[in-house]
């Protein structure tokens, strides 16, 4: 057996992180989140919730698994994923001047 050590040779350091690889980077997490969404939405489609979700939603009954997953689904989609997905698309592709229409709006609102 050779008795060599494998070099740990020095890697460049990654790129700089400019504004347009951020912008990027943003739009590349967004291509991920949408995945997940449609991941998702698959799961949610495709479990069969129990006969009895209403009662179980309305607290009538304890949650079973099924009602806990199809609600976690729910919730998650409207509450975080959608969401952070809207923001984050917002800033991948903001530009500074519509960044500067906004702040001359806003201003125009505050004197209002």
């Amino acid at each position: 057996m050779p008795s060599w050590r494998q070099s740990n040779s020095p890697s460049s350091p990654p790129p700089a992180w400019t504004v347009a690889r951020a912008q990027a980077a943003l739009s590349d997490a967004v291509c991920h989140l949408l995945a997940v969404v449609d991941l998702l939405e698959e799961v949610h489609a495709g479990l069969p919730p129990p006969a009895d979700i209403d009662d179980r939603q309305e607290g009538y009954k304890a949650y079973d698994v099924a009602t806990d997953v199809l609600g976690t689904i729910e919730c998650v989609l409207e509450d975080d994923l959608r969401s952070a997905i809207e923001t984050l698309l917002r800033s991948a592709t903001i530009t500074d001047e519509e960044l500067t229409q906004e702040h001359r709006a806003w201003l125009k609102r505050k004197i209002l």
